[in-house]
């Protein structure tokens, strides 16, 4: 980035993880409850979503199932995917102004460094707003698309009709929940950036304008690939209910 605000304050999550990185058996002391914990909150989902249902037909489990697994990973998932994104987002770009990234420009793999906290942004009105209706349009078209089972039926059918095996399938998901939904971000963002980015080019922007511009461009970047990850978390969840519980 072309301009370098400080970092922000440290956190009790950003003690806990550091406490953690001590050694192997602070890691499991935490994450074995934790993911203990998560298991029973989601059979305990799983149970009453199908008691609500009230179904008896032969795939009442699975459309409960996915109704869990699709609404926490939606909802969940971008609360923790997103932050852990645009944290590390920033962590690169400083690394990048700083010099310390190698000439061909390799980026070290996710999580394998300590990242600092992102800075602390005063955001505007507009772009709260642009960020709150990013988030619900995005939760809103994420739960319509996965969360009926008939939609994963009909994807699941869809894969195995136009590929010509496992591999086939394996990229036409690839295209589809990947690339294409990619694709549509950058497009997306660019469109909202454009404008103020020819400003800074023409060095019509504020130091604090620029900033604004350049953390805007990682939140929105961030977003997106988190609303990536958040698609293929449930597609996977998807097949993996369509394959083995029909």
């Amino acid at each position: 980035m072309s301009l370098d605000p400080p970092p922000g304050p440290e956190g009790r999550l950003d003690r806990l993880i550091a406490w953690m990185r001590v050694s192997k058996w602070r890691q499991w002391l935490v994450l074995y409850p934790l993911v203990m914990l998560i298991t029973v909150v989601l059979l305990i989902l799983w149970i009453a979503v199908a008691f609500a249902l009230n179904s008896t037909d032969r795939d009442a489990g699975a459309v409960a199932l996915n109704y869990v697994l699709v609404g926490v990973i939606v909802t969940a998932g971008l609360l923790v995917i997103h932050p852990a994104m645009y944290r590390w987002q920033w962590h690169i770009e400083r690394k990048r102004s700083a010099g310390e990234l190698p000439p061909d420009g390799a980026t070290p793999a996710y999580g394998s460094e300590i990242a600092a906290p992102p800075p602390r942004i005063d955001w505007p009105c507009s772009y709260r707003l642009r960020h709150a209706l990013a988030r619900f349009l995005s939760t809103a078209a994420l739960l319509f698309f996965f969360m009926p089972y008939r939609n994963q039926t009909a994807i699941a059918r869809f894969l195995f009709t136009h590929s010509a095996g496992r591999a086939s399938a394996g990229s036409l998901a690839g295209l589809i929940f990947f690339y294409l939904p990619f694709c549509v971000m950058a497009v997306l963002i660019g469109a909202l950036t454009w404008r103020q980015a020819k400003r800074r080019d023409a060095g019509l922007l504020s130091e604090r304008e620029s900033l604004l511009l350049e953390t805007e461009t990682t939140w929105l970047f961030s977003f997106g690939a988190a609303v990536i990850i958040v698609i293929f978390l449930c597609h996977f969840a998807g097949g993996m209910i369509t394959a083995f519980m029909v």
